[in-house]
């Protein structure tokens, strides 16, 4: 299954989404690729539900790539969303 993933800028910026999988620890990675070219790799907190997210509040304004991936290969199909902050 691919997971799903958007970016809300609403209020506190984040994304989120739905791993297809119930999200236990160290289930997903949220690649974050910044305006400079560097990567955050960030473990996805667990949940109670197949539902993820994760808070953007402390990166900079600029352009970002994000990649939510499974920490065990072919868990789910990773997937990505190109944002602005």
């Amino acid at each position: 299954m691919k997971a799903s993933i958007t970016f809300d800028n609403t209020g506190t910026p984040l994304v989120h989404g739905d791993l297809g999988i119930a999200n236990v620890p160290y289930t997903a990675v949220l690649e974050v690729t910044k305006p400079d070219g560097t990567v955050d790799n960030l473990v996805v907190a667990s949940s109670q539900s197949t539902k993820w997210s994760v808070n953007l509040n402390d990166y900079a304004p600029g352009d970002y790539d994000a990649l939510i991936r499974p920490r065990e290969a072919n868990a789910f199909e990773a997937t990505r969303v190109k944002f602005s902050l």
